[in-house]
């Protein structure tokens, strides 16, 4: 099972085709009836992918008693994704994120918390499960 991760913003956000022969950030719409969708109240819903191919490799500090040997690439995931929404703000956007496990979508958030994009490039970032989150210029 992989976490996924959403974005929701007022407004269109660029997408970005995630591409297995060169893994960087992905950001794909969602399609019309997706669950995920009733954990907004924006309309304009994407999926979001790191260099894993889902939001798993955005999870960098979760388990820090173990070494993690995809410390680097999740840190650079992180970095995509924090220069991603640091760029939708800039723009005047207003962003939401959900994050879960892949097939939870349709669950109540469990928790709420507000971070700017300077957060996820953290040491000990990751998302919690089914965790929803006001995205702001700074905290």
């Amino acid at each position: 099972m992989c976490m996924a991760l959403y974005i929701a913003s007022d407004h269109p956000i660029p997408e970005a085709v995630w591409d297995e022969s060169d893994p960087h950030l992905g950001v794909m719409r969602v399609a019309a009836g997706s669950p995920v969708r009733d954990r907004f109240s924006f309309a304009h819903v994407y999926d979001v992918v790191s260099h894993e191919g889902c939001a798993c490799g955005f999870q960098l500090g979760q388990f820090p008693e173990f070494e993690d040997e995809e410390a680097p690439l999740k840190r650079r995931s992180l970095t995509e994704l924090a220069a991603y929404l640091e760029e939708r703000l800039a723009e005047g956007r207003k962003i939401e994120l959900f994050a879960c496990w892949s097939g939870d979508e349709s669950e109540e958030p469990e928790s709420t918390r507000t971070l700017a994009p300077q957060d996820l490039r953290a040491d000990t970032f990751y998302f919690r499960e089914k965790e929803a989150i006001l995205l702001a210029q700074h905290t």
